[in-house]
């Protein structure tokens, strides 16, 4: 005979509720993966997890520019700054960003606001020189690191200066930091896969995780403490906001 899922009871008119079912199914899923994603309220695992997934987005946008030895305008590569474009270099400020009226474009500070639409360009070989110092600070903090600390977007990043560096080769004298990334990019490239499949494996056990996260990215705000999908705050006192 034919063993029957407790889901299957799961139906219009059915014989058992919704909670019922998730204790019969929690030893296979775990409860968590039985709030209904209508329900759902943000905790500190989905804070970890939303921005884990962000900056792996991120890697995936940048990977084939990069790679080409190219930067987006006001691409921020952490450790090194913002980069704009037209002046090939990384700066402390965004580009555009304003203060008492006044815009920092290209390193400078203007009183009109530059141009928007700007193509991606090339760093200067100064501006690659900044790059390879901040890979050679990274790896330095990734060694004295523990596995929980150092992996991650330690990584992530660390990937994303030697692409760059890797894409031009010819172009500047070669630092500490890039001489010794070699023989570490395959297991920077393991370490962000594995936060991959933890994204992953949170998204599938959790439904109204990914409603959350694109909620939190519909409005442009973080999710705040306690708030549910349905836009209320529920009583958890363990939640957490998260960037979109």
């Amino acid at each position: 005979m034919k063993k029957r899922s407790p889901l299957a009871s799961i139906r219009p008119g059915g014989i058992l509720r919704w909670s019922t079912t998730c204790i019969l199914a929690g030893g296979v899923v775990g409860l968590s993966s039985c709030q209904r994603p209508d329900d759902y309220v943000a905790t500190e695992k989905d804070l970890q997890m939303a921005e884990a997934q962000s900056r792996i987005e991120q890697l995936d946008s940048q990977q084939e520019l990069l790679k080409n030895g190219e930067v987006a305008n006001n691409f921020h590569l952490p450790g090194v700054g913002y980069y704009h474009a037209e002046a090939h270099d990384f700066f402390d400020h965004p580009y555009q960003f304003s203060n008492e009226g006044r815009f920092f474009v290209n390193g400078v500070w203007q009183d009109q606001p530059g141009r928007e639409d700007i193509e991606p360009s090339r760093p200067s070989p100064a501006a690659l020189k900044k790059v390879d110092q901040a890979l050679a600070r990274e790896q330095q903090l990734a060694q004295g690191s523990a596995p929980s600390q150092g992996g991650g977007f330690g990584m992530g990043n660390m990937l994303m200066m030697y692409w760059l560096l890797s894409g031009n080769r010819g172009m500047f004298s070669p630092g500490a930091g890039f001489r010794n990334a070699g023989p570490q990019v395959g297991n920077w490239q393991n370490s962000v896969e594995n936060q991959r499949r933890a994204v992953n494996a949170h998204a599938s056990a959790n439904p109204g995780y990914n409603r959350m996260v694109n909620q939190s990215r519909m409005r442009g705000a973080a999710v705040q403490p306690g708030q549910s999908v349905r836009g209320g705050f529920g009583g958890r006192s363990s939640g957490f906001s998260f960037g979109g």
